[in-house]
């Protein structure tokens, strides 16, 4: 039954974490050099900025979309079993709440020790707004799952 409404929630989330991807988490201005912030580090050349950055947190924040995506994609397929498919949006808002952490260290890690112009990026929004239609989903699941406990009751 992959036509309700917590699937298209879901598919959503697939997009956003897509988007978080892709689109940068910030940008930094260093004399007349724009340098942009995405979850795989600095655009176009890291080795000129004098901060150093922890990778580390890049690649934490990246596996963790790359998990996401992958458990949103189990959870639409768990249909049948909407009670496990609430336990996985529980586990799935964890995650995007450590993706949220690790990118907001991850981008200042890389702006700390630098004197210069920085502003946030259009992907630290997506997790967010991830997070709030995973819980729409999660809402949307439990009225099915009542809405079956009170037919069988029926019977």
């Amino acid at each position: 039954m992959l036509q309700r409404i917590q699937s298209v929630y879901l598919f959503l989330v697939l997009v956003f974490t897509l988007l978080f991807l892709f689109f940068p988490l910030g940008s930094l201005e260093i004399g007349s050099d724009t340098y942009i912030i995405k979850t795989w580090g600095l655009s176009p050349d890291p080795d000129q900025v004098m901060g150093s950055y922890n990778h580390f947190l890049g690649l934490i924040s990246l596996v963790l979309a790359f998990i996401v995506l992958i458990l949103t994609v189990y959870t639409t397929y768990q249909f049948k079993n909407r009670l496990l498919q609430i336990k996985l949006g529980k586990i799935n808002i964890l995650l995007h709440m450590l993706m949220v952490v690790s990118a907001f260290f991850f981008v200042d890690s890389i702006k700390k020790g630098l004197e210069v112009f920085f502003s946030y990026g259009i992907a630290i929004i997506f997790p967010l707004l991830s997070m709030i239609l995973i819980l729409m989903a999660n809402r949307a699941i439990r009225k099915d799952e009542e809405l079956v406990r009170s037919a069988d009751r029926l019977r």
